[in-house]
């Protein structure tokens, strides 16, 4: 793996195609996750994912779009057009020494943004191809575990223990629907910040969900890359 502390003459002599960036979120979860609990996740599977394909690690994104969580102290947003920009531009910079495939690992689920980023992207015939690969989607265990309940508290008591607080909120999951973040964000559906069973949090659910999400998204990169070069052969 190549990353931060390569240097730039290092990555010119050893080459590389592929580049893989988390992109997190510094937000809200309730009273017993930090604020950069999602930007903590995204650095953590997407350093484990450029290791096991040798590709270039960049530094996650530690900001997105966090709307649905304004009102809760500590949440920053970026405006979902900020987003787009920034992942264009980060685009634009590593094409411009050869990176093929850029694999983008999402750790926030309200980055709805990004499926149309990349989409518009790729149709454009552009180089890097931009891979979207939500870290989520390889977790059995996520609804109706959707925001700081027993998946993300579990990935937590695996990666790092010591940053989950004693003081649990209660267990909630609201009448409402997730498409309901929408209408009135998750302060008004969910006042303490959390939508799931955080009580139900082990350390070995976290290890489990955290390796299942981990091959998900090397899997995921390997069967995107070779349909890529299949296309551009």
């Amino acid at each position: 793996m190549k990353g931060p502390e390569s240097t730039s003459f290092e990555i010119e002599e050893e080459g590389c195609d592929l580049a893989v960036l988390g992109v997190g979120s510094f937000e809200q979860h309730s009273y017993h996750l930090p604020l950069e609990t999602d930007f903590f996740f995204a650095g953590k599977v997407s350093s484990e994912v450029a290791g096991s394909l040798d590709a270039l690690f960049l530094n996650p994104l530690p900001y997105s779009s966090s709307l649905e969580h304004k009102g809760f102290a500590g949440t920053i947003t970026l405006k979902p057009d900020t987003l787009k920009r920034i992942i264009w531009d980060i685009a634009e910079s590593v094409s411009a020494w050869g990176i093929k495939y850029l694999a983008l690992i999402n750790a926030h689920g309200g980055n709805f943004i990004l499926n149309p980023t990349a989409r518009e992207w790729n149709m454009g015939n552009r180089l890097p191809r931009i891979m979207l690969i939500d870290f989520y989607n390889g977790i059995s265990g996520m609804r109706p575990n959707l925001h700081a309940g027993e998946v993300e508290t579990s990935l937590m008591l695996y990666l790092a223990p010591e940053k989950v607080r004693a003081n649990k909120p209660r267990d909630f999951v609201p009448d409402w629907g997730r498409e309901d973040l929408t209408h009135f964000g998750m302060k008004k559906i969910s006042p303490e910040g959390v939508w799931g069973f955080p009580s139900r949090a082990t350390r070995e659910k976290g290890e489990k969900w955290f390796k299942e999400a981990a091959h998900y998204c090397i899997d995921r990169i390997r069967a995107l890359k070779s349909f890529f070069d299949e296309g551009d052969a």
